[in-house]
């Protein structure tokens, strides 16, 4: 059997360096973050858009399936000044696609995103193992005071200033978000254009730059990715979209299919939905707001501004202006039970590593 120790299995006491990456708004399901720390990696809850209240919920429920240890993930929060007449010239560009689905635009777009002082408080009461952050890294009195209560704290970086940065306000692990991950970059320093590394190169500046661990995060989908991100450093890997067609995780059912026939790399970068840039499946509603030029307001105001409509499309299954995140690698998908998709990359991983020995020494 695999054996893993890496300083990411031995600070979680997980058996395989692999972290569940917290996908918010609704793919982590408790099923999903259970099985996948039940299979001996470390499953992580996206609860970037719940409250206090919320989070001790959820905490409560994993901590009822699971007696393995879990994480939970936060956004760093962003408030952007807006004008109304921007909101209204935002709204009016999408108007149509309302209309399309009989759904009426929000009366007032206005930031829903929690308070994190709240979240933070109910993710301390909760005593969980690991507090990850996207999209920064929290204030130094917030990182302070998650890890005095002995939880260890990690943050994604896209970039070494970032990483450097992160180091400095005292995170335990860094997150290397290559540019093929899916989902919002987490860049908080400078624009994100310029902080599109690819995970492989991420891995070798970073662990080049800060002396803090890295998790590889970014097109990572079997155990030749683990195999090769452990290689150059990391100490272990984030996955996401390998997960995302599990039957465990709350993915619409033409979007996990969608993801089962995609072919190459049909995804892109995008702001259309969410107001932040993103990675995701192209569709109908990326093509158009792009290719005409429609305004677009920031995070999280756009994400709630599309709220409705992509809600709606997911009623009717259409899936041209659904919000499909996902990475680069999406065409390695598999749809298994969580599980039996951890075993199958800990045996590829064995594969990768003893043909990399044969050939050394070949």
């Amino acid at each position: 059997m695999t054996s893993f120790s890496t300083a990411l299995t031995d600070a979680l006491g997980i058996d395989i360096p692999i972290l569940l990456a917290p996908m918010a708004g609704g793919p982590t399901t408790p099923e999903l973050v259970s099985a996948v720390s039940d299979a001996g990696a470390f499953g992580q809850f996206g609860a970037a858009y719940l409250n206090g209240a919320a989070i001790r919920d959820m905490v409560g429920e994993l901590q009822s399936r699971t007696n393995k240890g879990f994480g939970i993930n936060l956004f760093v929060p962003e408030d952007p000044l807006v004008t109304e007449a921007e909101i209204a010239a935002a709204t009016a560009a999408i108007a149509e696609y309302f209309a399309q689905f009989g759904v009426t635009p929000p009366d007032s777009v206005s930031n829903v995103m929690p308070d994190i002082e709240e979240q933070v408080e109910a993710v301390i009461e909760g005593g969980i193992k690991l507090s990850s952050f996207h999209l920064g890294h929290g204030s130094q009195p917030v990182i302070a005071e998650i890890k005095d209560a002995g939880i260890i704290t990690a943050a994604s970086a896209t970039s070494v200033a970032e990483a450097l940065e992160a180091e400095a306000a005292g995170i335990d692990f860094i997150i290397a978000q290559g540019s093929e991950a899916g989902g919002h970059r987490t860049t908080w320093i400078g624009d994100w254009q310029d902080s599109m590394t690819g995970t492989m190169s991420q891995i070798t500046q970073l662990t080049n730059a800060v002396s803090t661990p890295i998790i590889a995060a970014g097109g990572i989908m079997d155990g030749r990715g683990l195999a090769a991100a452990l290689a150059l450093g990391a100490c272990g890997v984030q996955m996401g979209t390998a997960f995302l067609t599990c039957p465990e995780a709350d993915v619409h059912p033409s979007f996990q299919q969608a993801l089962l026939n995609v072919e190459g790399d049909n995804t892109v970068m995008t702001r259309t939905f969410s107001g932040r840039p993103a990675r995701g499946l192209r569709n109908r509603f990326i093509t158009e707001m792009e290719s005409s030029g429609a305004p677009v307001l920031p995070f999280p105001l756009q994400n709630t501004l599309t709220g409705s409509l992509r809600a709606a499309a997911g009623k009717v299954d259409d899936t041209d202006f659904m919000s499909m995140w996902c990475g680069q690698a999406a065409a390695l998908s598999r749809g298994l039970p969580a599980a039996e998709l951890i075993e199958q990359i800990v045996a590829e991983y064995q594969e990768a590593a003893n043909s990399a020995f044969h050939s050394s020494i070949g």
